[in-house]
């Protein structure tokens, strides 16, 4: 086979086209940390890596939702421990009025600051986390109590859920009835205030002291709903450690695929610059010789 100046010219441009399109897609990957940077650069690659990707974001957003769901929680628990102190101090009043041996002054003292201790329930049971009331169910954006009216409204029964995963929900709220109790029944909270504030005015001794088992009930429903609270928010760092971990291991796999081992960039950018500083130099060696070179 005839070798010409011009096929030889033809292959040396070819090789140093081929060199410097290697040395420029090892650059590409040193510059962006990634190893696929088009489709066609790892066809199979590109899908785990967009599969990975996906489920990161998604992870992200449970994550978040797990975050949501604690401090929500959190909060309630704060405002519970709250009403619960609001309890205490109402049943330390009630014992002491029904004490048959106070001044009414010492009745009226104590019947203003029951009343205090009522409009103190109202805001905790008014209390929000993100600008959301927690009590009134998923009618977030409405107040539940009224202050007038506490011991008879009505607040919205459903529950306000949380998406941990694909296919499992958490509950983070409590509704108003299942802290404070139905509205006008006998045993609702606010009601409760207004029954002692009433008996205190008309200096009742026996309906005093038949609201002191009544204090204690609500101390033990909200008792119950701490524990409640409590134990969702055990799960909600079990979801969000389990969710971490998860997404520790989507970053490896993710990162397997996708990013490029820095060390080996490094020596075949190396290895492609030495190779084309070769081409260079045995193209121009080539180039200078012709026939006239080997007559004499």
């Amino acid at each position: 086979m005839r070798i010409t100046s011009v096929m030889k010219n033809t292959q040396l441009l070819r090789n140093l086209r081929n060199n410097n399109t290697e040395m420029l897609d090892w650059q590409n990957k040193l510059s962006t940390g990634q190893k696929i940077s088009k489709p066609s650069d790892d066809p199979v690659g590109v899908g785990y890596q967009m599969r990975y990707t996906t489920e990161l974001a998604r992870n992200e957003q449970y994550l978040a939702n797990a975050k949501t769901g604690y401090g929500w929680l959190s909060q309630t628990d704060s405002v519970l421990q709250q009403a619960n102190s609001i309890l205490q101090r109402l049943n330390t009043l009630t014992n002491q009025a029904s004490n048959a041996t106070i001044t009414p002054e010492v009745r009226e003292q104590i019947r203003l600051e029951v009343l205090q201790l009522r409009e103190q329930m109202v805001t905790v049971g008014n209390s929000t986390y993100d600008g959301r009331h927690i009590f009134n169910g998923q009618k977030t954006d409405i107040r539940p109590y009224n202050s007038d009216t506490a011991a008879d409204d009505v607040t919205d029964g459903g529950i306000y859920y949380l998406n941990v995963s694909p296919s499992v929900q958490v509950a983070v709220s409590l509704t108003g009835a299942q802290v404070f109790g139905e509205p006008g029944a006998d045993d609702n909270i606010f009601k409760l205030f207004d029954d002692i504030a009433q008996q205190l005015q008309d200096d009742d001794q026996d309906a005093l002291s038949g609201s002191l088992d009544k204090i204690l009930g609500g101390i033990e429903k909200i008792s119950l709903n701490l524990a409640e609270t409590g134990a969702r928010m055990n799960r909600f760092e079990l979801v969000e450690s389990r969710i971490g971990d998860e997404k520790v291991s989507l970053t490896t796999l993710r990162s397997s695929v996708a990013d490029v081992d820095m060390a080996e960039a490094i020596v075949q950018l190396q290895l492609q610059q030495n190779v084309l500083q070769a081409s260079l130099s045995m193209g121009a060696k080539i180039s200078q010789m012709s026939l006239l070179d080997y007559i004499r």
